[in-house]
């Protein structure tokens, strides 16, 4: 009799390679990644101060989404990938803004409110360089909608500097502009062509490009050659209207109230489909400086998606370039652990009863930490202090067959038995709920 075969199952299934993400794909872990745990809790801490909603939109969307964008940009195809998915054709989210625009017009919004205050984030897949490779962001967002002044749009650059400024990020420079409404963008950049038509020669050819549709994107180059030739442009600041120019100054004013230092900059011109008050923010770091976000109203965008010029000013970062800067200055980062109570629960028995009693203490609204693992008591209590809990509450094997609960006071370490159906309301009174 020979020897048993191998179950082949089994024997496929041990012979698969590991997977690993893709190339150019993020993982965001907060549990064991301080920094992604404190960007994201803080970009949610501040943008309810603010009274921002959060906003959620699919990873797939119809490809003229991105294509309406596209149509004003000098006939460049726009950079996203398509799939086909159920028998159709869809598109990988390249950027959020153009998702969160979508919806607030196709759900009818501004029915609903007559101001709405939108914050969003999420991963976006973008084509990158010549090979088109795909890469990841996760960007983040705050956006308003419908009736607002120049008050909102300082709210929303408040909350974006506040947020950047509570991690600890303080080499920043936020430049503004205003290149005003499409007629006077349009008048000016008939003057801006006519000024580098005999410039051409040194301009690269991206910016030539430009000159055969949004001139304004010249200012957007990075050559220093091109730099230094619009470096002495006109400004559109000559060609603002009155209505503009008081714009301007009044959001101007607003953020210094707020506080905000700001640098005006006449020859900043932001993204495709911007207009009126446009807002950047950079970081200098080894000598090179880096676009964090950038701002400004988005009433073309809109335009361009659904036909109809719905009022709306935003500001939009990746929080992955904020990370980076946070690795490279090596800020250590404080994680917010705090908690009322720390379960300790010992056996199997105490186990099952602590289950109840996180039920009953989360249905009064306090904190709880919960460990349903094999730690002992003194490992249990050494986390307590960590996650800062005023209180632990033990349970042994006895204590479960009792239905008593032992208190513990975590900082000075006195203790005292309580029956179960007392300890709700005990923790309650403790804690000055």
């Amino acid at each position: 009799m020979g020897r048993p075969r191998k179950n082949s199952a089994f024997a496929s299934n041990s012979a698969l390679k590991k997977v690993y993400r893709l190339e150019g794909m993020t993982d965001v872990l907060t549990e064991t990644d301080s920094l992604w745990d404190a960007v994201i809790k803080r970009l949610n801490k501040i943008s309810r101060i603010y009274g921002f909603s959060r906003v959620e939109t699919p990873l797939l969307e119809d490809p003229r989404l991105y294509e309406n964008i596209s149509k004003a940009s000098q006939g460049k195809p726009a950079s996203f990938h398509t799939i086909e998915a159920g028998g159709r054709q869809a598109a990988l989210r390249s950027s959020i803004l153009p998702s969160v625009l979508r919806a607030y017009y196709e759900h009818k919004i501004f029915d609903v409110s007559p101001l709405s205050k939108w914050f969003y984030s999420g991963m976006a897949v973008k084509k990158v360089g010549e090979s088109q490779e795909l890469a990841s962001d996760y960007e983040f967002g705050f956006e308003v909608f419908g009736n607002f002044n120049h008050l909102t749009e300082a709210q929303v650059i408040g909350a974006v500097w506040e947020f950047l400024q509570s991690l600890g990020i303080t080499d920043l420079t936020l430049e503004i502009n205003n290149i005003g409404k499409d007629e006077c963008q349009i008048a000016y950049q008939d003057t801006l062509q006519d000024f580098l038509a005999g410039k051409k020669y040194e301009l690269c050819d991206n910016c030539n490009e430009h000159l055969q549709g949004r001139v304004l994107n010249v200012f957007r180059c990075n050559s220093l050659d091109c730099q230094a030739v619009v470096s002495e442009a006109p400004t559109i600041l000559d060609f603002l209207d009155q209505d503009s120019h008081k714009h301007f100054t009044s959001i101007l004013e607003a953020l210094d109230e707020l506080g905000i230092p700001y640098q005006l900059n006449p020859l900043y011109a932001g993204p495709e489909g911007s207009s009126k008050t446009n807002v950047v923010i950079k970081y200098k770091y080894k000598g090179e400086t880096r676009v964090l976000g950038e701002g400004g109203y988005h009433d073309g965008l809109m335009q361009n998606l659904c036909g109809k010029n719905y009022c709306c000013f935003g500001f939009s970062g990746s929080l992955a370039k904020i990370k980076e800067i946070l690795e490279a200055n090596k800020v250590v980062v404080t994680r917010e652990q705090k908690s009322d109570v720390f379960l300790v629960p010992l056996g199997e028995l105490a186990s099952k009863k602590s289950l109840r009693l996180f039920r009953d203490l989360t249905g009064q609204k306090i904190l709880v930490y919960d460990h349903f693992g094999q730690s002992g008591v003194k490992n249990q209590l050494k986390q307590a202090e960590n996650f800062k809990a005023p209180i632990a509450l033990i349970m042994g094997q006895k204590e479960a067959m009792d239905e008593m609960v032992i208190l513990r006071d975590v900082k000075s370490g006195m203790q005292e038995i309580i029956s179960y159906d007392k300890i709700v309301e005990e923790v309650k009174k403790r804690l000055g709920k």
